[in-house]
């Protein structure tokens, strides 16, 4: 039976609900998955925040992530043009000490 992952964005002004993450290999790709649905609902507008991620009974890991843009050079273009903007979602696992 495959793991089923699920993932909750944290640290956030509002409660998220959890998500489940289908097709998850790991911890870091399902957290991945999550951030870039919800980077691409906001439009951009929050670049970075923290995701916590578990196994269904199982194992839990804490990511902070950032999003990193890359603008294409808008020179000589229609200001009606729409532009394509590259982006990156960086993670790095937190330490639990215990």
């Amino acid at each position: 039976m495959a793991k089923r992952f699920w993932a909750q964005l944290i640290e956030m002004d509002e409660e998220i609900e959890p998500a489940s993450i289908p097709g998850a290999n790991d911890h870091a790709d399902a957290a991945d998955a999550l951030v870039t649905d919800f980077v691409g609902a906001m439009g951009g507008e929050i670049t970075s925040g923290a995701v916590r991620v578990w196994i269904e009974g199982g194992q839990e890991k804490i990511f902070d992530w950032s999003a990193e843009f890359e603008m294409p050079d808008t020179d000589g273009l229609d200001p009606d043009e729409d532009i394509e903007v590259e982006g990156e979602i960086v993670l790095t696992e937190r330490v639990q000490r215990g």
